[in-house]
């Protein structure tokens, strides 16, 4: 990712904007590495496929406590009929499915998933560790990370510049002539699935 903005706003802005820049670059880095690694995406040359590609969705059956507890079944069943177990599993979803799930209550009040806490505590759904990412959309997916391949160098790679020339498609734009500052942020991350069941999800 690359930002640019003006030597001026550099030298006037309080706090200093570049910093201000660097922190959303790699705020944003994150969110499209959730996305690309959670995702449905077959390969590419830029990036691995996601780890729900290939995988067949198990479809919502509702969104009640009873409908959620039996799609979740339907998924720890992929795992046990692969003969897989759910040491290292965790589910994933989104942060407000998360609360939606912790809000139902049963026929006396009282919370219908054990574990499923509000922000702020450590979930755990069916005995699984939950971890939250809005990322995930609507799903709840159910992954096993010793089956999940990882390839990174561990940091992100940041860059300034006021010289360089960027170029979009025939577009040539040259930051010095222009009298402006760039940051580029570049983060290297592969991976790649051990067994296509090493991730099941649900599709709402």
């Amino acid at each position: 990712a690359i930002t640019v903005y003006t030597q001026e706003l550099l030298r006037r802005s309080d706090p200093a904007v570049d910093q201000l820049v660097l922190n959303d670059l790699i705020a944003a880095s994150k969110t499209l590495i959730d996305e690309t690694f959670l995702g449905t995406q077959a390969q590419t040359d830029a990036t691995p496929a996601g780890i729900l590609n290939g995988v067949v969705a198990v479809a919502a059956s509702g969104e009640t406590a009873e409908a959620i507890e039996a799609d979740l079944l339907k998924l720890i069943e992929t795992f046990v009929e692969a003969n897989l177990s759910t040491d290292g599993a965790y589910f994933l979803m989104s942060e407000t499915r998360a609360m939606r799930i912790a809000l139902l209550r049963d026929a006396l009040g009282n919370t219908y998933f054990n574990g499923m806490n509000f922000a702020g505590a450590a979930r755990s759904l069916l005995a699984i560790p939950v971890i939250t990412s809005q990322s995930v959309g609507d799903r709840i997916e159910l992954v096993k990370m010793s089956e999940i391949l990882v390839a990174q160098d561990g940091g992100v790679d940041v860059s300034y510049s006021d010289q360089a020339t960027l170029v979009d498609g025939t577009t040539t734009y040259n930051l010095w002539q222009n009298n402006e500052f760039a940051i580029r942020v570049e983060k290297f991350i592969t991976w790649a699935k051990r067994r296509a069941i090493a991730s099941a999800y649900i599709q709402y």
